[in-house]
């Protein structure tokens, strides 16, 4: 399960799973934390970019770290500039232009997803 702003994710899977989802924010300085937190071909990629689009890239990367480190359950003792171990498959996920989610499986095969959006009334 994962929220940000008014936005709500649960996944339901037979394998492990890791789900993020985050509000894409203009004002984070990106190139700061990933100097921290992203291996260096994400950090060379992301300043291809600046300003909104930038944002974008940067919470498109963050999203798919997250669900992996909660797939893993390995949170912050691990590396965060690690790639993605071997047995995980991460999926980004539309969830529109204002926020960036991911899916991430403990599995050797791409996941099949389905998704369902819900209305603030509730309605599919």
């Amino acid at each position: 399960m994962t929220h940000s702003g008014e936005l709500v994710g649960v996944a339901f899977s037979d394998h492990v799973v890791g789900l993020d989802v985050e509000k894409v924010d203009p004002g984070v300085d990106v190139d700061a934390i990933a100097r921290l937190a992203f291996p260096d071909a994400e950090q060379k990629n992301l300043r291809k970019y600046e300003g909104l689009e930038k944002a974008r890239v940067f919470t498109t990367y963050w999203t798919r770290k997250e669900a992996v480190v909660k797939a893993t359950g390995e949170g912050l003792r691990g590396d965060p500039r690690a790639e993605v171990p071997d047995g995980i498959q991460v999926r980004e996920l539309d969830v529109g232009a204002d926020h960036r989610a991911a899916l991430a499986v403990v599995a050797d095969e791409p996941p099949v997803v389905r998704t369902l959006n819900f209305g603030a009334d509730g309605q599919v």
